[in-house]
């Protein structure tokens, strides 16, 4: 749990990377035992928690007084250096120490590392085998599911639209799938809905009843509502498994089939699915027996050993849309794009150029330009329509 020390925006706390307390005081010149330091004349010489400068204890506001506070130690087991911080898999060369250098350390930086951290979905309030019930405890601000979420408008490429907080690399993912579908808008001018391009949107987490996947946007040629629904999408924390791949491809699969089949497809279309992710699966769905026999079917270099099912699942999932006459482009995104997954997927599902997934990039700046490129040259090609 963090705690914010003041209102006051002068209020700054220091502390060792071994510290598990920090003691602040700020303002006043009576001097006071404690570790840490405050802003402010009141300095702490290192032994024991002080007896200067007024009252002290857990939480305690200044108020514009000299009191000291301190964060107490060991308040919850969910610290900095948890939630996968940092991730050793796909940043192999990041330093465990690094998000340990930031314990008990309240400010900018350490807020919003939480916020992210805690995700849409989770409260940190509530112990975790129950806190991403949408109806249980308190969410961050950050999160669209609180009532304290600021919204602020934005111009994009489809109009003027209301966000929730910034965040890399969600926030130009919501942009460039906008963009995207304004190019479908544009390409389909004058037409009739029936025969237009439609659009849906499945996004798919981990696959309990809080993270199951699901279809944000059905097929659909209201491309507005497509535009609106792209503008709340957020992840989730690092709490748990999270990335569901192939149970997303099943849902998208299915839902495109034809409505003979238990689809919303229709039969004179081609099938588009863009899967845009970090590339770093960890959920499935799959039997290991249904796997194998696609493997053992579809003999291909770019399969995984079979202890890797979670990698392979998405593979299956390429190539059965690939012979089910599916287009299936892999798009990663974010500086933890796994581009050899994507790869692979790409080179299963025939969508490869010279054997590579498109490529996005590792610069924040950079995501929302990138990202509406690769859409843009989806849509465009021969052969294709985002149509579903």
């Amino acid at each position: 749990m963090i705690q914010q020390l003041a209102d006051n925006p002068d209020a700054v706390v220091e502390a060792g990377p071994d510290a598990d307390d920090v003691y602040a005081k700020k303002g006043g010149n009576k001097r006071g035992k404690g570790r840490g330091r405050g802003k402010g004349n009141g300095r702490g010489n290192g032994n024991g928690r002080g007896n200067g400068g007024g009252n002290y204890g857990p939480g305690l506001p200044r108020n514009g007084s000299t009191r000291k506070v301190y964060l107490p130690p060991n308040q919850d087991s969910d610290r900095i250096y948890k939630f996968n911080n940092p991730n050793k898999y796909t940043f192999p060369g990041a330093s465990s120490r690094l998000p340990r250098n930031f314990r008990n350390i309240i400010g900018y930086i350490t807020y919003v590392q939480f916020m992210m951290d805690w995700g849409r979905d989770r409260s940190p309030d509530v112990g975790n085998s129950t806190n991403a019930d949408p109806n249980v405890g308190i969410k961050t601000p950050l999160s669209t599911l609180s009532p304290d979420c600021p919204y602020h408008l934005e111009n994009t490429a489809g109009g003027t639209f209301a966000f929730p907080p910034r965040e890399q690399p969600m926030h130009a993912v919501r942009r460039a799938l906008i963009a995207a579908i304004q190019v479908v808008k544009e390409q389909n001018a004058g037409l009739s809905p029936n025969v237009a391009d439609r659009v849906a949107i499945v996004t798919f987490d981990a696959d309990d009843r809080f993270h199951e996947p699901q279809i944000v946007v059905p097929l659909t040629a209201d491309y507005e509502s497509a535009m609106r629904a792209c503008t709340t999408l957020q992840a989730v924390s690092d709490i748990g498994r999270t990335t569901a791949t192939e149970n997303g491809l099943i849902l998208a699969r299915d839902h495109l089939r034809p409505v003979a089949e238990g689809g919303q497809g229709r039969t004179f279309t081609s099938k588009v699915i863009v899967l845009l992710t970090d590339g770093v699966p960890n959920v499935w769905q799959s039997s290991s027996q249904d796997i194998q026999d696609v493997i053992s079917d579809n003999p291909s270099p770019d399969w995984y050993d079979p202890v890797y099912p979670w990698y392979n699942a998405a593979l299956m999932q390429a190539t059965l849309f690939q012979l089910e006459k599916g287009h299936l482009f892999a798009v990663g995104m974010g500086l933890g794009a796994d581009y050899d997954f994507m790869d692979r997927m790409a080179r299963m599902a025939k969508t490869d150029e010279g054997g590579l997934s498109p490529r996005g990039t590792g610069n924040p700046a950079n995501y929302e330009e990138q990202l509406t490129e690769i859409f843009r040259e989806i849509i465009q090609s021969p052969g294709t329509r985002l149509v579903q």
